[in-house]
């Protein structure tokens, strides 16, 4: 069994173009951060020419320095590599090796921590719209980045106003929240806004369910009205499941028990049920936190440890679960995939997570999809504090890239209120 178990820990990952996340390719990355202006709940967006700043760090398991280096490029609103040249968006050069890193201190898995801040002295950024990150290991025979990491940078043209409801256009008050949204665009000068402006909208930052390709309902003036459109219509879901592990000799909330069996600690949360209500208990939308008692500097004193999940549910062979969090991403890959244990009769999964605090959700993929569902595991309630983020992209006449010009945030419950 514990074979087992490590072999499930070491699950290579797929690869994926993520929007706005961040993405491990390698089984020794671990603990991908990406924070603006150390604000912890804002999108992955900086302003052109202000100073706001993005922190990148990540963790490579183990004590042996690795000579890691960054590439910038810049994407469409699809995320698809734009025409432009480095040249055109970047004021410095690219491949800049990331010189910010310590090792871990007093912990059982040993691990080396890695940072770096965008913009710095060697590299601006010209540009708003898309970009990603992708770390190499110079020292590594592979031309394939080991991480990515997804952002923005906005240059504010058009303001965004959104409503969300309960009372759709599907259902009144049961399972669904309907967005609504004007993208007021003023003085600034577009050719053909009804084509030319490109909205995408994420719910908790997932990226199964984003929508984008949208068209407006209405065009009133110098606006853009997004309303009684079903796309905008999400399931709700339910709040997310957390647990709670700073000191691996307490367990946190959540967390039945804490045990050491060489290499690692291994923390065993108590079995999840399927939620057949609404649960009102507190989250952060699906965020995870690095924190630990013990030292005084989490970044490099936190411990890793061996997380295992269990969810009790029937078996079902039209498709699987999948374990889901900003520390994963949200990718259905092999590694975040529960296993079914024919002899407890429920899903498990091993997971080698920093210490902290982390949101959750299982969310069910009918065999063949690319989109999670909450309903068989979570629930979907129309009254779910949900957070959404929406992002208002324009080309212009000729252009050969998407600027971001506008973007807002929003969360169901403070709308409600």
């Amino acid at each position: 069994m514990k074979k087992l178990l490590l072999t499930m820990l070491l699950v290579l990952t797929s690869t994926l173009l993520p929007a706005q996340f961040m993405r491990s390719y390698n089984r020794n990355i671990a603990s991908l951060q990406m924070v603006v202006n150390d604000e912890a709940f804002k999108p992955a967006v900086i302003t052109l020419g202000s100073d706001d700043e993005i922190n990148f760090s990540f963790d490579e398991l183990s004590h042996t320095y690795h000579r890691y280096t960054y590439r910038i490029t810049h994407c469409n609103a699809d995320w698809t590599q734009s025409e432009l040249d480095a040249i055109d968006y970047l004021d410095g050069f690219n491949d800049r090796p990331i010189e910010d890193w310590e090792n871990s201190v007093n912990t059982t898995r040993l691990y080396t921590n890695y940072q770096f801040r965008l913009p710095n002295d060697d590299v601006r950024l010209k540009v708003s719209g898309n970009y990603k990150v992708e770390i190499f290991d110079d020292e590594s025979e592979s031309e394939q980045p080991v991480a990515m990491f997804a952002f923005a940078v906005l240059e504010r043209r058009v303001n965004v106003a959104a409503r969300i409801s309960g009372n759709t256009d599907i259902d009144t008050n049961r399972s669904h929240q309907q967005l609504s949204f004007d993208v007021h665009y003023g003085n600034y000068n577009i050719m053909m806004p009804a084509t030319d402006i490109k909205p995408v909208v994420y719910q908790n930052r997932r990226l199964d369910n984003c929508v984008s390709g949208l068209k407006p309902t209405y065009m009133t003036g110098h606006s853009l009205q997004y309303v009684h459109n079903e796309r905008l219509i999400f399931r709700g879901g339910n709040e997310y499941r957390r647990f709670e592990l700073t000191d691996p000799y307490a367990p946190g909330q959540n967390v039945d028990k804490v045990e050491y069996f060489e290499p690692y600690f291994h923390a065993e949360l108590y079995a999840d049920k399927l939620r057949p209500t609404h649960t009102t208990s507190r989250d952060e939308n699906g965020r995870y936190f690095i924190n630990t008692l013990q030292g005084y500097g989490s970044a490099i004193e936190a411990d890793y440890a061996a997380v295992h999940f269990t969810l009790n549910a029937p078996y079902s062979d039209d498709g699987d679960y999948y374990l889901c969090g900003d520390f994963n991403g949200n990718f259905f890959t092999p590694a975040n995939r529960l296993e079914y244990d024919t002899s407890e009769r429920c899903y498990r999964t091993v997971q080698m997570l920093k210490l902290g605090l982390y949101n959750y959700h299982y969310l069910w993929v009918p065999r063949g999809g690319n989109r999670g569902f909450t309903a068989r595991s979570e629930g979907d309630f129309y009254n779910t504090e949900n957070e959404y983020l929406i992002m208002i992209y324009h080309r212009d006449f000729g252009g050969r890239y998407d600027k971001l010009v506008g973007m807002l945030q929003l969360n169901y419950e403070l709308e409600k209120n």
